[in-house]
């Protein structure tokens, strides 16, 4: 699964905001952050490019379609 969590690199290490979103070890991790001295973007990595391929097996599309699914029927007996 996919998580995105906000944290903050101090001192060589990330210090997560929630400690329940602590990856385990050895979990792998994507980091994107503000460069404030950057200037020109577009030497960077692209982070949809950097996200391509992970979370193989995981049927993110079939689960992102039913959570869609879910939100609509939600919203339709809301609204009834």
């Amino acid at each position: 699964m996919l998580k995105a969590a906000h944290a903050i690199y101090k001192d060589g290490r990330l210090i997560f905001a929630n400690e329940h979103m602590v990856p385990k070890n050895g979990t792998e991790v994507i980091v994107t952050f503000f460069d404030e001295e950057q200037k020109n973007m577009s030497t960077e990595i692209d982070p949809i490019e950097a996200l391509r391929g992970r979370g193989k097996g995981e049927r993110l599309v079939e689960k992102l379609l039913q959570s869609r699914k879910e939100d609509l029927e939600h919203d339709e007996r809301i609204y009834r």
